[in-house]
């Protein structure tokens, strides 16, 4: 059986990555893809009590006790998830992945570079996305939208609540990661309809997937 594909949606948020996963997962599953569709933190039921202590605006972990969680979660997720689908000949869809960990822990959040690669590295045991998508809004519109989502839902995020100036190394920070690896992550203007924004997501898949 041949082999499946692993495509990761990431940016700051407010982004709409929910919005253009659904869409490609239609667009996919109408050319006869087998396709799942997974978060960060989250997967599995212990990975999603990992989600709830994370996003908790009671708790303030810092980075470090952050980024620990977060791959206890991610290797749950690996495991028994991704990395199965994937070998079923799948097509995996993924609102995040380690690339997460690299802006928001390290580059936004401060902890050293080594540390996060060593962490993503035992908890995926190097599986590496086969394309990363990086929504790219400015800061202030993808804040808007984010709480405007919160509102709606009734709900509240640590991290939509934190200062603007993090905002802005996260989004600094997958920019960086697109001019590190060109061919994996691919910058993506969130601005637009959501059909327009999709219009951009396609052209930028692997040319197997279009």
């Amino acid at each position: 059986m041949a082999r499946g594909w692993f495509i990761t949606f990431e940016g700051g948020e407010g982004t709409g990555k929910s919005t253009q996963i659904e869409l490609l997962r239609q667009y996919l599953v109408e050319r006869g893809w087998t396709v799942l569709v997974s978060r960060e933190p989250g997967g599995t039921p212990l990975a999603e009590k990992i989600r709830e202590l994370l996003l908790d605006p009671h708790y303030d972990p810092d980075p470090l006790t952050e980024l620990f969680l977060l791959e206890a979660s991610r290797r749950e997720h690996v495991e028994r998830v991704i990395r199965p689908a994937i070998e079923r000949g799948e097509v995996v869809i993924c609102d995040r992945f380690a690339d997460s960990s690299t802006v928001y822990q390290g580059l936004a959040g401060g902890v050293p570079a080594k540390t996060v690669a060593l962490l993503n590295e035992a908890a995926t045991s190097g599986l590496v996305p086969d394309r990363t998508l990086v929504l790219d809004l400015h800061v202030e519109e993808g804040l808007e939208r984010a709480h405007r989502r919160n509102r709606d839902r009734g709900g509240a995020s640590r991290i939509d609540d934190s200062p603007p100036a993090f905002h802005r190394r996260v989004r600094d920070g997958f920019l960086e990661l697109a001019r590190r690896e060109p061919e994996r992550v691919r910058v993506v203007d969130a601005l637009g309809s959501p059909d327009e924004v999709f219009a951009r997501v396609l052209a930028e898949l692997p040319e197997a997937l279009r």
